[in-house]
């Protein structure tokens, strides 16, 4: 096969100009790519974030709340920094629907999920478990200290007060308290936890036990 060269400047240009062109719509094709690729990956983390978001209250749900607790049990293994784990629960908020109705129950869930949400340090886990239960993680907080913040959160329940309809809503919370052990697993520590929460309700409510 023989090679030809061609030496004319007109012709030099157009092929020129022609590289340019197919060179520039071939980039325009690759970016465009890229770009609709981030965009899919922007949308797939967005997806699951939400599914880990309880969204009446904006809290973590409880599978938010189990893969953080499993990240934060595998770094309790690794090296000897205490996690503690609060499990609340508004006393009475039955009667609130019962009452009230679902609107206002829903309003009183709202406005202390509010309160325990900003009770705590950005990096601890705070998620809304189901009704009208919540569960919160403390990063490197001993028993003792958790019972501390555990008390600070009852007795600011305590005080605050939602305006309703019918008349403003005032209440408060019983709330369990342990410090996981290395490597426990999330059913154990539910389970304890759960534990402290009963003897808290079972004592009077508005109060705070540990396990």
């Amino acid at each position: 096969m023989s090679v030809v060269f061609v030496d004319d400047p007109v012709v030099l240009a157009i092929v020129s100009a022609c590289s340019l062109v197919l060179g520039g719509l071939l980039g325009l094709w690759v970016g465009r790519i890229w770009g609709v690729r981030r965009m899919l990956q922007s949308v797939l983390r967005d997806a699951e974030v939400t599914a880990r978001i309880d969204s009446p209250t904006g809290l973590w749900n409880r599978l938010g709340f189990e893969e953080r607790y499993l990240a934060a049990r595998d770094g309790r293994r690794k090296c000897d920094w205490p996690v503690s784990v609060l499990f609340l629960d508004i006393d009475n908020f039955k009667a609130v629907n019962d009452t009230h109705g679902h609107p206002t129950g829903d309003l009183v869930l709202g406005c202390v999920a509010h309160l325990i949400g900003e009770s705590f340090r950005e990096h601890d886990t705070v998620a809304r478990m189901g009704g009208d239960e919540f569960a919160v993680m403390l990063l490197g907080a001993t028993l003792s200290e958790s019972i501390e913040v555990a008390e600070r959160v009852r007795r600011d329940v305590s005080s605050m007060s939602v305006p309703t309809e019918a008349e403003d809503w005032s209440g408060t919370v019983s709330i369990g308290v342990i410090e996981i052990t290395r490597g426990e697993e999330l059913e154990s520590a539910l389970k304890r936890v759960d534990l402290a929460l009963y003897a808290a309700k079972h004592a009077g409510r508005n109060r705070v036990e540990a396990n």
